[in-house]
């Protein structure tokens, strides 16, 4: 019986222990992800974004931020009102670090946080994508363009700033994901002149084209027109295409009964 203040005072302890432990690690954590600007030797404020690069960012990045301006400009919904951050990882281990802080894959162009109205985005990944793609799919994250990559984890923040945290996290993956890929490319779509929804959706359907890729990527494509038909022939607006009655399963046979009927 004695005893039993000391114990009681050793638990004590060790469990502040514990927590003071956990306190560091959580504290290293959010230092780690909302500021790792000192991970980053190079910086530089270019219209309103604050870009950060492990290498000296790239000569043409006036024109990408011009660009993801201009994409921004054509969104539905309006901006939230920070300036964004872009980090460049230019290092696929330092991107790996990011992916591994925030539970996503290494194999992802980008990441985004909404909280800290941030972006990392894989120097390496975009590289891959334009140099694989060599021009053929247009409007998408598949062309490889940073503009397009920033642009879209920027859709992803304007989804969360309209419907809410979480509501846009119920949203299944194809809207999530198709919405921002469309909102992306809405001004370069309407800007084209040779855009033709048709031949986007001939190339889903092209076999041998996805034979030598993986599913995912096929998915990815697929997802991105089954949202771009409903904006683009039924004029969706983001409120109609997060009903429950809105499926991929009939929106994917209303998009091809649409493409059969132009023939």
């Amino acid at each position: 019986m004695e005893r039993s203040p000391t114990i009681l005072r050793l638990i004590a302890r060790w469990l502040l222990r514990a927590v003071g432990a956990a306190l560091l690690v959580l504290i290293a954590w959010i230092a780690a992800v909302v500021y790792p600007s000192p991970l980053f030797a190079h910086q530089a404020r270019i219209d309103g974004f604050r870009v950060y690069s492990d290498e000296p960012i790239p000569d043409d990045m006036h024109a990408t931020i011009a660009d993801v301006t201009r994409r921004i400009d054509a969104m539905e919904h309006p901006p939230v009102s920070a300036g964004s951050r872009v980090y460049l990882c230019n290092s696929r281990k330092r991107y790996a670090f990011f992916a591994a802080l925030t539970r996503k894959s290494p194999d992802t162009l980008a990441i985004g946080l909404s909280v800290a109205n941030e972006s990392f985005v894989s120097m390496g990944r975009v590289e891959e994508f334009a140099a694989i793609n060599q021009g053929r799919i247009l409007h998408s994250r598949f062309e490889g363009n940073l503009a397009e990559v920033i642009a879209h984890e920027i859709a992803h923040f304007h989804s969360i700033h309209a419907l809410g945290y979480r509501r846009h996290l119920a949203l299944p993956v194809w809207k999530s994901e198709g919405w921002a890929e469309y909102q992306a490319n809405l001004g370069p779509i309407r800007d084209d002149p040779e855009y033709d929804l048709l031949g986007r959706i001939d190339l889903l359907l092209d076999e041998a084209y996805w034979r030598s890729g993986t599913g995912r990527a096929r998915d990815l494509w697929e997802w991105q027109l089954l949202v771009e038909f409903l904006g683009e022939v039924h004029e969706y607006r983001l409120e109609d295409l997060v009903r429950h009655d809105v499926t991929r399963e009939a929106t994917l046979q209303q998009m091809l009964a649409w493409r059969r009927s132009r023939d």
